[in-house]
This record gives structure tokens, sequence and C-alpha cells, in this order.
């Protein structure tokens, strides 16, 4: 995951903090403690476990054979205790099949009304629905992509880049909105209906100048 940004949201402050299976590592290696870690503990050493535990950590035991991932269990607790804004650290990379899934999630928490952004070691990804519009924000090296998940996205206008769309139709399996380009200030990207995957990549540039996205009301 990306070391900067996740230390840059731990000092922000937060209402919770969640650690799911493995996650646990590096939020006590950086000195802090969540409040909730769960999972079923096979990617924790069993040190950062008992040690958490000791400190009072509500810890929440799940077998390894279940139908549902440790981040889906974690989320969907979330979602039913109404959070409406969440950053998930190290949910891209890795396993193929645990990536997709994941940006599956997406789709989900924006179902339940929250806005779910998934940040790796080089990406950020969220999910822009109907009728809003999201500001990125722009930083030495990077660059955003769009991609219509899971059909086709109707009246996509990209704003502030070097390459502008204007009520354009993304096909799902169409590259058209792959690799833009940021100019000065933040883009801003929104659509009729459907939906889309807003990829923003180069992290490493990123130096905790401010958020990667803003979601914006609607200017309609």
């Amino acid at each position: 995951m990306h070391e900067l940004l996740l230390r840059a949201a731990l000092a922000a402050g937060n209402d919770l903090l969640v650690a799911v299976d493995g996650g646990g590592q590096p939020l006590v290696d950086l000195g802090y403690e969540p409040q909730v870690l769960l999972g079923d503990f096979d990617s924790l050493p069993s040190a950062y476990k008992e040690a958490l535990m000791a400190k009072g950590v509500k810890v929440l035991s799940y077998p390894p054979e279940k139908d549902w991932t440790d981040l889906e269990i974690g989320l969907d607790q979330l979602f039913a205790a109404g959070y409406k804004e969440l950053l998930v650290f190290g949910a891209l990379g890795g396993r193929l099949d645990h990536t997709l899934a994941n940006l599956a999630l997406l789709a989900k928490g924006r179902a339940q009304g929250c806005e779910l952004v998934l940040i790796g070691a080089e990406q950020a990804v969220t999910l822009l629905t109907a009728k809003e519009r999201l500001r990125i924000f722009p930083f030495p090296g990077g660059h955003f992509s769009l991609l219509p998940f899971v059909g086709t996205a109707y009246g996509v206008t990209i704003r502030n880049a070097k390459y502008l769309l204007n009520q354009a139709t993304l096909a799902l399996g169409s590259t058209r909105g792959v690799h833009n380009e940021f100019l000065r200030g933040p883009a801003e990207v929104s659509l009729a209906s459907g939906s889309v995957l807003v990829i923003v990549e180069g992290l490493k540039g990123w130096q905790g100048q401010n958020s990667v996205f803003q979601l914006l009301p609607s200017s309609e």
C-alpha cells in the first residue's frame, strides 16, 4: 500500500479505524491501534494479534472456510453502521481475483450510499455513478483513466484535462477512457447514466498535498 498516503490519512484523523487481517501489521508498525481487528487471521502474524488483544482492541474472528472475504465482512458492518466515506488501503495489487472482487465492492458501497476509495501502492480507485461530479487533484507524474463498470456509461463529461469529453458514451469493453493527463488544477468528471471506475495512477509522485478525489454535488 502507499505508506505516505496512509500516514497522511491517519494523521488527518478518522471516526473509526478498522484493520482487516494482515492490515493490522502496518498500522501497528506506524504506531497506531485500530478500534476493531477482524478476519480469519491467515495473514497477520500472531504476535500482532496478541499485542492488540492485550491492549483491549475489539477482535472479531472468522473461520477461513466462509462465503465472503474478510474485507466484504468488514465493509458490510461499516455500511450497516451508516458510514458514508471509507478509505481502504491495501485492496489493490497482489492476487487478481481479490483485486477484481474488491473493485466489485465499490458498486456495493455506492448502492449503500457510501463513497468508497480503494488505495494501493500506485493506484487509487473509486466508482462514479450517475448525476455525480468528481474532482481529481493532480500531482507530478499522475494520470487517470475512466472505465465503464459494469455496463455502458452515457453522458460522460471530462473537464480541465488534456483529453476532453462532452456527453460521450463509453461502452463496456471500450478503451477510449484509458490514460488522460492533468492540466493545471483539478480535473472534473461527470456522467448522466451508468457508472465508471475512476482510476488514478502514479501515486509515487503524490506528496500528500490534498485528497486524490473530491465528490461534488451535481451541477444539474
